[in-house]
């Protein structure tokens, strides 16, 4: 992947040739010295440059990775963990990573599997012995080389010898591979919880599907204390070898010695006497045809906001904060209430994707219709006197005393953070490969099933619960119109049903929802439960009297050419709330800065 603009040319002498991968707390570059040596640079966020937290935990996992040295693991070549600006470099290490593997080839099998799992075996031990927990193991976190697998980011790692960060008492990791005592007693997690993770990594790498597989972190996590973990399709002797690592007791899993034995039993060929197949979610028929409703405009790109960290969910006594796909930051500060035994059967009453029916709708608030208004979603700056609405990036915080709508993107991965997403959230083509919007370089969310869509709708749903901590008024789920991009895939009912997930949770949540463009659609938004609708240039492409007459006049214009500008003036600057910003909505004071109003 390229470098994107702003991306720095050059770190700790190091020159960045690439983009390897982009996480909520930093990007990593292949990166070059002057001897043309390659290295993984982990450049941090320059937002969390300036969290001591953040830094002490970036020292943290330097110290950790430096302490860690074996083969199946990345070493530290280089690092400033006190710079202006944090970064380390690591060896690069060409290859895919397994979850990228299993999403395009399949599981793993034969040789493929004995590799992977007793090269992770001896990772743990160099890991171990180091006296360092890794805490995060998982597919995304091993790196299929072509001598064996490498364990990597020691981000949320610590030295069993020193005491974990406790200047907030969070403490992050990743539901589906987490392990009972992660969310029970995350400061004394020992070499145990490593081997419960790889037992979730092993049944993922040899099924292609998780043990624990909930419809949002909180159920997942659940799942991992509480109830048996789902070993449909994996074989002997490997299912015997998962079960013991899935003990919920620390003390009954095998330590390193004797998981080491246990996995020289696997196969060492891909004959194997009971085919593994993965258990897939069936695609849904196909309804209503792109095709057939695909009118002017719908092929058009939209503006982008940037995806951030998603909000505390309050769940009997834990808080998960979900990060786009898989990781979530715990809060252990406060005890939890008696859980019940395993296998007692009791679940709980509410997903973050399925609000509470009792949810009152009567608190949600549209926007004032025709009002002067702005939108920011490309920065937030300081609104011009008079402008009553603000549309602005879940990032930034609302305008006090004015209507503010929170903009989150919800059918497409931010640029550089598909890998943020759970792998097979991710639509694919007929080879495997990730399907991008060419645009803007967007990997496209996978809504085609039910499964998959709330899966994506217990992350979103987290963002609309920070959009409604913020105080936010509203939220503008962006780029509804995705389908339309893509008819052989994907079809306007799915967006729907994954729209209603997003509105029903946004109404308990006391916010109202906007469609954003998709005129293919306006005709179902009293059925989708929509309240208002933001569009761009439907006076340049026609389209402003469909979604008037839809949303009885509360709709929000933003134009972005002169010709559309004076369209809209002068067909709708009388009823509906118009305005033209600069094509990349750039902030005030920014070069290209463009806000006029009729």
């Amino acid at each position: 992947m390229s470098l994107s603009p702003g991306d720095p040319e050059s770190m700790g002498g190091y020159a960045l040739v690439d983009r390897l991968g982009s996480g909520g707390m930093g990007v990593v570059y292949l990166g070059r010295s002057d001897s043309g040596r390659q290295v993984a640079v982990k450049v941090v966020h320059p937002p969390y440059a300036q969290d001591q937290e953040f830094r002490t935990r970036f020292r943290q996992e330097v110290a950790a990775a430096r302490r860690v040295s074996g083969a199946f693991t990345a070493p530290v070549v280089d690092a400033d963990p006190d710079g202006a600006q944090p970064w380390m470099a690591t060896l690069y290490v060409p290859g895919r990573t397994l979850s990228d593997v299993v999403a395009q080839d399949g599981p793993l099998r034969g040789r493929a599997l004995r590799v992977l799992a007793l090269g992770l075996v001896e990772a743990l031990r160099d890991i171990h012995r180091a006296g360092v927990v890794h805490r995060d193991l998982k597919p995304s976190n091993v790196l299929m080389a072509e001598d064996g697998p490498r364990v990597i980011d020691f981000g949320i790692s610590h030295a069993v010898d020193n005491e974990a960060l406790t200047m907030t008492g969070r403490l992050i990791g990743t539901p589906p591979f987490m392990s009972p005592e992660q969310f029970t007693a995350p400061r004394e997690v020992t070499g145990a919880s490593d081997v419960f993770s790889l037992g979730s990594l092993l049944v993922y790498a040899a099924t292609g599907n998780r043990p624990f597989d909930g419809s949002s972190p909180y159920l997942t996590g659940y799942q991992v204390m509480y109830e048996a973990p789902d070993l449909d399709g994996v074989v002997e002797p490997l299912r015997s070898v998962a079960r013991r690592c899935l003990d919920k007791d620390p003390a009954a899993r095998p330590e390193l010695g004797e998981l080491r034995d246990m996995l020289r039993a696997l196969p060492d060929s891909d004959v194997v006497a009971e085919p593994v197949t993965p258990v897939a979610d069936p695609v849904e028929p196909a309804g209503r045809d792109a095709g057939a409703v695909n009118r002017g405009g719908s092929g058009r790109r939209r503006r982008r906001v940037l995806v951030g960290l998603a909000a505390v969910l309050a769940v009997t006594g834990l808080s998960i904060v979900a990060v786009r796909g898989g990781s979530a930051v715990l809060n252990a500060a406060s005890p939890s209430p008696t859980a019940p035994p395993v296998g007692a059967g009791a679940s709980p009453t509410r997903s973050p994707a399925s609000p509470s029916a009792s949810a009152s709708r009567a608190t949600v608030t549209p926007p004032p219709k025709h009002v002067p208004w702005d939108y920011q979603i490309g920065g937030a700056y300081a609104p011009a006197a008079g402008v009553r609405v603000v549309s602005r990036s879940h990032e930034s915080a609302p305008v006090p005393g004015l209507y503010t709508i929170c903009n989150i993107n919800a059918f497409q991965a931010q640029e550089g953070a598909e890998a943020e997403w759970d792998s097979d959230l991710l639509l694919r083509d007929a080879d495997g490969k990730v399907v991008y919007d060419k645009d803007w370089n967007e990997a496209i969310l996978d809504i085609r099933t039910d499964a998959k869509r709330r899966r994506i709708a217990a992350v979103l749903n987290t963002w609309i619960d920070g959009c409604a901590a913020k105080g936010y008024q509203a939220v503008e789920p962006d780029n509804y119109d995705t389908f339309t991009r893509y008819p052989d895939r994907l079809t306007g009912d799915q967006a729907e049903a994954l729209m209603k997930l997003l509105a029903a949770h946004a109404h308990a949540d006391g916010l109202a929802i906007a469609q954003k463009n998709t005129v293919e659609l306006v005709s179902d938004r009293a059925a989708v439960g929509l309240d208002f609708a933001v569009v761009e240039e439907c006076a340049e492409y026609d389209e402003c009297g469909a979604f008037a007459e839809a949303f009885d006049d509360n709709v929000l214009v933003v134009e972005y050419t002169a010709k559309g500008m004076a369209q809209a003036c002068s067909g709708w600057g009388g009823t509906l709330s118009v305005v033209r910003r600069d094509q990349l909505v750039v902030p005030k004071g920014t070069s290209g800065y463009v806000h006029q109003t009729c």
